[in-house]
């Protein structure tokens, strides 16, 4: 029978976890996701408000094979296409600004403490780990979701009722994630 990871009081300094920014965004859904609704709703609409068309078949036309397909806007539609880029922009910007806000705070200054996972859960598009972990003896919980990778969901370190280890900002300690699900390598496989 394993013991609880609440009986393992000692914190250590996180330093040689590995994990960068770059690496833990593109793990994470909600910032992939928002990442393209951004670069999805800025290219075009920039290209309609200053042009007033989409260079559409712009590879195929300068290849020498032929005229360059456009498809114009006029009148109401360009302030139109402006107001719904505006709108997407407003909710996908400060998504994608908190989670890289949120990675940075947690890889500023972690602690790495003990926990272990809940459950696991599933869908075409995501994987989640539901864990608890104890830090300066408070139990949280936490949930790390990232896009479906079927290398880390095969590995033996996520399973429902494994002792894992949580990456914790010391002055949040609600921000944090399990560094099992973020490494590289593949832990317990």
């Amino acid at each position: 029978m394993r013991s609880s990871p609440r009986n393992r009081p000692q914190q250590v300094q996180a330093g040689g976890h590995g994990l960068t920014l770059v690496g833990l965004l593109s793990l994470d859904l909600p910032a992939i996701l928002s990442a393209l609704f951004v670069v999805g709703t800025l290219i075009p609409s920039s290209l309609i408000v200053t042009l007033g068309y989409l260079p559409l078949g712009f590879l195929y036309g300068t290849g020498g094979q032929g005229n360059m397909d456009r498809l114009v806007f006029e009148g109401a539609e360009i302030p139109l296409v402006a107001a719904v880029a505006g709108v997407v922009l407003l909710v996908a910007g400060p998504t994608l600004y908190w989670r890289v806000q949120h990675f940075r705070q947690i890889l500023h200054a972690p602690t790495l403490v003990h926990g272990q996972i809940r459950s696991l859960n599933f869908n075409p598009l995501e994987f989640s780990v539901d864990y608890v972990y104890w830090f300066q003896q408070q139990a949280y919980a936490g949930r790390n979701v990232i896009r479906r990778n079927h290398r880390r969901e095969k590995r033996e370190s996520l399973r429902p009722g494994q002792d894992i280890t949580a990456l914790v900002d010391g002055f949040e300690p609600e921000a944090s994630i399990v560094l099992e699900l973020y490494t590289r390598g593949d832990g317990g496989r």
